[in-house]
């Protein structure tokens, strides 16, 4: 019925030109649901439009879904039932009446399994919390209580569904429930058969109780059962989607502007350059959010001011105290080296080498002679390899001094690069509380970068003048860490609201231009709401009327429109009818049973609905307060819901057993008992097999019957005995198996020959040869019988007796599945 409502609300949007395409896709969405609505508002996308041909009204679907039948119910420790007690029921249209009188356990059935599917009792809400609460164990029962309701799922094959306590002490409430499917593993809770919503819906289960309670609950409370009833409540639920989301999207403009005004005023009470930024960025009723979050964050980092300050006296470093010692310990080696190496001497010494190398060269160019320098000594081969050899020595002394000079230069240069002169950050502070500590740090940097020319004074100077820099900029530091802490201490818990405001800011702007279209949208549905919700009625206001035609049967009250009318708290159910042709409300003319009849005649058609996942429908008790009339006419309403529809109907008396068998409907009668120590029995009053070998037994022994018409009737009755059986269990056993319902009517209805049905019975399957089946000769006969017999009767020396003893051997085989 969804994309029935769709397309209907579709054909509206299409053709009223003042909505716009955004606020009908926002309509579309929200009857989809609140995930779908929420989807798309979030920038999801848009809700599908129908493809199929627009309807004019909203209708059933004629495609049914698959479906579930009742297969059977097992209870035991539940209120009136103490031993197990198991129901066996026909999964497959069909009606099935459970009788029992009041306090046989009937009604303890249709509770358990009410809760079993709901996990709760339309009675139970009714009833005082200590009967209900402790008092719903049977007394003869204590070992813990459960509930098993077996199920036949199209496409699935049996389910069981199971309901238990841990202990004969547990409270009402205090149950779990599972669900074991075939070849797979148990689940806990009813959510894996997807029944939440369709439980709301599509009802299956109606008590005498709440029958009455249908019309008992005033205007607005017949208005919200009927919709609930009725399937209709996707409307108020899309309305009530689209006003909720409305107020929640219209309402961060006025909250987020309070909270703009009070940012800035609080950004302007603090002292920091960023916080004053953000002030004045506040202004504007339309920030600029990516200033903002670039301000919180820190992303935009400050170039100048107080903070810029701040942060580069924390990076502020002057030389390391390691290199300072690593360059004096060098200058002082350097210093020493030249020392230990004996500059004057070596330098005197250097000059004397060279004259005599000088000498060692002109005695090598021409030979001995007299010493030109003192013109006493001779310069022969003697003297020359002495000088050679003292050459050699003194060399080696002057590569001391050469190495010792260049360790000297080496230390000089990397003392001097220590002494740099005094960063710009020094030259002056922003902040008055740290003019002091700057000032001396610049005047301490000052002293240092004055670099003296003497070595020793050098190494000194690094010794002495390092300890004040390095005292003077911890100083510094130390009072800027504490500025800086303090300001962020204040600035922090702003800036966390600012990131937070600009978000919330820009997740408003982005959703501010859905508000005027959701706006539109809900006054749109609130304006159409009465008209979608009794067209969407409509079909099945007219079931009801059909319903009511039915069950009214003596009333001379004739049931007219049924609508609803008004919203919010004004809503209410408008039924009309007439009184012997006079126009008036319903309500205020029926009877007691007539009020339980309307009831009825408006749950049936909503449980009935095509789209509903639920193919059985369970009727506690409906026949209270109806008059004999009334359940005749209720027998042949429910006669046609079965011919779609597994109805089970529960009566505590015969009235209603016994109008179906005057109506010779199709029927299944269970008959219910209790015993003692609420040993509670359910046994089969007659299956329609049964029944027609009943009769053909009857017709046997009526000795007025002409023998010619009862050999002409007899192969008929017996037929309807054959094929009755043969349905049965042809349905059963296919519907149990997880067939579709459609594909197994179809398969039966496609057969129409008796042969063809009992091998769809026995055999799953039509056999062209049943030749070794039929071996055995009560059944050949009785195959003869139903078939050509219908045409030829029977001849006048078959004994009809035996004819129908055979039949009843016939139907046990074929409803056992006896293959043998």
């Amino acid at each position: 019925m969804g994309s029935e409502l769709s397309r209907w609300v579709e054909e509206r949007l299409d053709a009223d030109g003042s909505v716009t395409d955004e606020a009908g896709l926002l309509v579309l969405a929200a009857l989809e649901g609140q995930q779908s609505l929420e989807s798309y508002l979030a920038g999801g996308a848009a809700p599908a439009r129908t493809q199929e041909d627009t309807p004019t009204r909203i209708r059933p679907s004629s495609e049914e879904p698959s479906g579930a039948f009742l297969a059977g119910l097992r209870v035991q420790g539940f209120r009136g039932i103490g031993p197990s007690v198991d129901v066996d029921l026909q999964p497959q249209p069909g009606l099935t009446i459970v009788a029992g009188r009041n306090g046989s356990g009937k009604s303890s059935l249709a509770e358990a399994l009410e809760v079993a599917l709901t996990g709760s009792t339309y009675r139970w809400g009714r009833k005082g919390s200590v009967q209900w609460k402790e008092q719903w164990r049977n007394l003869h029962h204590p070992a813990p209580a459960g509930v098993e309701v077996r199920i036949a799922e199209e496409g699935r094959g049996q389910t069981t569904i199971g309901l238990s306590w841990e202990d004969a002490e547990t409270d009402v409430g205090a149950f779990s429930t599972w669900v074991q499917r075939p070849t797979e593993r148990r689940q806990p809770g009813l959510t894996s058969l997807g029944w939440e919503r369709a439980l709301q819906t599509y009802r299956p289960m109606m008590s005498y109780d709440e029958l009455g309670g249908l019309l008992e609950g005033g205007p607005s409370g017949l208005y919200d059962a009927l919709s609930a009833a009725l399937g209709v409540e996707e409307l108020s639920a899309a309305i009530k989607r689209l006003d909720i989301r409305a107020k929640t999207l219209k309402a961060p403009e006025k909250e987020l502007t309070a909270r703009r005004r009070a940012l800035q005023t609080e950004a302007k009470g603090i002292d920091d350059e960023r916080a004053q930024q953000a002030a004045a960025l506040l202004r504007s009723s339309a920030p600029d959010t990516a200033a903002l979050r670039g301000l919180a964050t820190g992303s935009q980092a400050q170039d100048s001011g107080p903070l810029a300050w701040l942060r580069s006296i924390l990076d502020l470093a002057g030389p390391g105290a390691e290199e300072v010692e690593l360059a004096g310990t060098g200058l002082a080696a350097g210093v020493q080296g030249m020392v230990d190496a004996g500059v004057e001497m070596l330098d005197r010494q250097r000059r004397r080498v060279d004259l005599r190398e000088q000498a060692l060269h002109l005695h090598d160019q021409f030979g001995d002679m007299t010493c030109p320098v003192c013109s006493s000594g001779e310069l022969d081969d003697r003297w020359a390899e002495s000088s050679r050899q003292y050459i050699a020595q003194e060399r080696t002394k002057f590569a001391q001094l050469d190495r010792a000079q260049q360790d000297l230069e080496l230390a000089r240069r990397s003392a001097r690069a220590l002494i740099t002169h005094r960063p710009a950050t020094l030259n002056a502070s922003p902040l008055g509380s740290l003019d002091d500590a700057t000032r001396r740090a610049r005047d301490a940097w000052d002293a240092w970068a004055a670099v003296p020319e003497d070595d020793q004074d050098l190494l000194t100077h690094l010794r002495e003048r390092h300890g004040e820099v390095d005292e003077s900029l911890e100083a510094l530091r130390t009072d800027a860490v504490a500025e800086h802490q303090a300001r962020q201490d204040a600035w922090t818990p702003l800036a966390t609201r600012l990131a937070t405001f600009a978000d919330d800011w820009d997740t408003w702007l982005e959703r501010k231009p859905l508000a005027d279209q959701v706006d539109a949208a809900l006054k749109w549905l609130k304006s159409n709401d009465v008209a979608l919700k009794n067209e969407r009625l409509s079909p099945i206001a007219d079931e009801a009327r059909h319903a009511w035609a039915l069950l009214r049967q003596e009333s001379n009250v004739d049931l007219g429109s049924v609508t609803l009318e008004g919203t919010a708290t004004r809503r209410r159910v408008a039924i009309e009818a007439t009184v012997d042709g006079e126009e008036t409300g319903a309500l205020t003319v029926m009877s007691q049973g007539e009020l339980h009849a309307l009831a009825l005649a408006l749950f049936l058609p909503r449980a009935a609905l095509p789209e509903s996942p639920f193919r059985f429908i369970v009727l506690d008790d409906p026949v209270q307060a109806m008059d004999p009339a009334k359940v005749d006419g209720l027998v042949q309403l429910l006669t046609e819901l079965a011919q779609t529809r597994q109805v089970v109907v529960l009566s505590h008396d015969d009235r209603l057993p016994a109008a179906a068998r005057r109506a010779q409907v199709p029927v299944r009668i269970l008959e219910v008992a209790r015993g003692e120590r609420s040993q509670v029995s359910v046994r089969e009053s007659e299956a329609p097999a049964r029944r027609h070998l009943r009769d053909a037994e009857a017709l046997v022994k009526d000795g007025e019957l002409p023998d010619d018409t009862l050999r002409k009737v007899l192969p008929g009755v017996l037929r309807f005995a054959v094929e009755a059986a043969a349905r049965d269990r042809f349905f059963s056993r296919r519907l149990r198996e997880g067939a579709l319902l459609h594909e197994v009517e179809g398969l039966w209805g496609d057969h129409h020959l008796t042969r063809e049905r009992v091998s769809l019975a026995v055999f799953d399957e039509v056999r062209p040869d049943l030749t070794a089946w039929l071996a055995a000769p009560y059944r050949k006969k009785t195959l003869g019988i139903t078939t050509s017999g219908m045409h030829d009767g029977l001849g006048e020396r078959a004994n009809l007796e035996d004819a129908v003893h055979d039949a009843k051997r016939f139907v046990s085989d074929v409803e056992q599945g006896n293959r043998s």
